[in-house]
């Protein structure tokens, strides 16, 4: 069967998701060692999104073989209700993804210590965020060593960490 189609008949779930991110991660850690370093921000990003994904399903219960796709959609909508002043850009958006475990974990009466909330803030919102977008994948962006260490730094800390989110 051609990968497309093997691809369609099984949507993705968080379990496929987590694989994913580690391997992501793995090969952007290779893109790093040959130097590539648009390639290594780009993919260390999808990783990172992919834990803050999986970190959010979590969260709302819903188990590791549920399609993910289907689980978006009602959280945009939760998210609507309780904090309406937040705005969707869209599910690749890693300081919304962000915003979104913040909401979970207060909306559950558990919210994260402040100590979490300053270290995710530090290494996803004002470090991560600042240097990947998802429509860097029409371009070339012209990144440095030191932009990839820093991007490797903290999305290492997200995988790290991304269990104790939830």
């Amino acid at each position: 069967m051609p990968l497309r189609d093997l691809i369609k008949a099984s949507p993705e779930s968080a379990s496929d998701m987590l694989l994913a991110a580690d391997d992501r991660y793995l090969e952007a850690e290779e893109l790093l060692v040959q130097q590539q370093f648009d390639g290594c921000v780009y993919l260390l990003g999808y990783a990172a999104e992919m834990w803050l994904k999986v970190a959010c399903l979590r969260l709302r219960s819903i188990g590791v073989n549920v399609p993910v796709k289907a689980a978006l959609g009602p959280l945009k909508s939760w998210m609507r209700q309780v904090a309406p002043h937040v705005a969707f850009t869209d599910f690749h958006d890693l300081a919304y993804l962000v915003t979104i475990v913040e909401q979970l974990r207060k909306d559950q009466g558990r919210p994260l210590p402040l100590r979490a909330i300053a270290e995710l803030q530090s290494h996803i919102i004002n470090g991560l965020y600042q240097e990947w977008i998802v429509d860097m994948r029409y371009r070339r962006s012209a990144l440095t060593a030191a932009d990839a260490w820093t991007a490797l730094f903290n999305t290492w800390w997200l995988k790290q960490n991304w269990p104790t989110l939830t």
